[in-house]
């Protein structure tokens, strides 16, 4: 009996806070929470009353109604978190969960005219407005949202990529760069940034930033490939090989790393190491690396004079991806076999990779390309002055 009677007093000093918040703050806010404590307080008072103590379930009750919703408004109230805000916010998650992007939006304009300082309004209207490419307005809702929590690091990587997307990189290279001045560990924000300048054909910035971030964590695979592909495009292949077979090391799932590592030996003409990394890509999960693999291996094969086999592995590179049909058709290298390569096609490859990675292995692709006809009219460079050697 002296619990319940403790429990009371407790539960009417909270419920005297909130109605004084109440008034003093004219913040309707707590009106729900006050009517839930009231419903509360009823009840400890009948069992007072009556002289009984409650059972478990109505001990639950009591609990949940006087002092769990109440201390959660107060900490929501303290972190100027308006409650009926908050539910209109995971009204606007289940109504995307629907589909329903239209009520989604009319309820988060609505927040934002009722709490324009509102941060968490702010941010949740910004994920709206970049997952629906309304880009522009995403932009400017998420620097509201820096502005309202300059602490929140995430915002700035998501503002960067805005930025990107709105074509304004040098916007997004100033804030990153400053966001590092404060932070410098923060490696997502090296990532973020040496990919903005990347983008903009900086290569030998975007190096200076990997660097710099791998003094703060050496561990990181992504910077190794990063750098690995920022060398690729410096072609500076020595260098771009050291740092895939480090970020492969790193992180052994890493088969795009390998894939580029195997293309990089064809460019040397190592076909033995290259045959290597291509037989560790056929067991990727990606189709696109499986295919690639399998099409670079037929190349090696026919090198080697293995013709069966370079069929075998072109067979398999174009049922694995359609799109493989018309670069296997204007490759020289298979005109002897091309007539036993089944070139009906069946499907596209699903890939994980994105565009930058794409672009990486058709960049090597091409470059090997390149490497192959010079070494052809070197030979027949040579082969003409053989020839004039012997007329002399």
């Amino acid at each position: 009996m002296i619990h319940i009677i403790l429990f009371s007093v407790i539960a009417l000093a909270i419920f005297i806070i909130t109605f004084i918040k109440l008034v003093k703050e004219n913040n309707s806010n707590y009106t729900f929470v006050l009517v839930l404590e009231f419903v509360g307080l009823i009840i400890d008072f009948i069992f007072i009353l009556q002289g009984k103590n409650p059972n478990t379930f109505i001990w639950c009750i009591m609990y949940i109604l006087n002092l769990i919703i109440p201390v959660i408004g107060l900490i929501l109230e303290k972190n100027k978190i308006n409650l009926l805000e908050l539910i209109n916010l995971f009204k606007v998650s289940y109504y995307e969960n629907k589909d329903n992007k239209e009520l989604a939006k009319v309820i988060l304009l609505k927040n934002l005219q009722l709490h324009p300082n509102s941060y968490l309004s702010h941010k949740k209207m910004a994920e709206w407005y970049e997952k629906n490419n309304e880009y522009e307005k995403a932009e400017s809702e998420y620097e509201i949202a820096i502005d309202l929590k300059p602490k929140n690091y995430d915002n700035y990587l998501k503002l960067a990529n805005i930025y990107k997307q709105n074509g304004k990189n040098q916007l997004g290279i100033e804030l990153l760069n400053n966001l590092l001045k404060t932070k410098p560990e923060y490696t997502e924000a090296s990532i973020a940034l040496g990919d903005l300048l990347y983008s903009s054909n900086m290569f030998k910035e975007a190096i200076g930033i990997y660097q710099e971030a791998l003094k703060y964590n050496p561990g990181e695979y992504m910077l190794y490939y990063c750098m690995g592909m920022t060398y690729t495009r410096l072609n500076d292949f020595q260098n771009a090989k050291e740092y895939y077979k480090k970020a492969s090391i790193i992180n052994s799932t890493l088969n795009v790393a390998k894939l580029n590592l195997g293309q990089i030996s064809l460019i040397f003409k190592e076909y033995y190491e290259a045959e290597k990394y291509f037989m560790e890509c056929i067991e990727s999960d990606d189709e696109t690396v499986q295919a690639q693999a399998y099409y670079y291996l037929a190349k090696i094969k026919i090198i080697n004079g293995q013709k069966e086999l370079a069929i075998q592995y072109a067979n398999i590179a174009i049922e694995l991806d359609s799109k493989l049909i018309s670069i296997i058709e204007n490759d020289t290298d298979f005109a002897t076999i091309i007539g036993k390569i089944n070139l009906t096609k069946s499907k596209n490859a699903n890939t994980k990779m994105n565009k930058k990675e794409l672009k990486i292995v058709d960049y090597l692709n091409k470059t090997y390309g390149v490497v192959e006809k010079l070494t052809q009219n070197d030979k027949k460079i040579e082969k003409q002055l053989d020839n004039i050697e012997r007329e002399i």
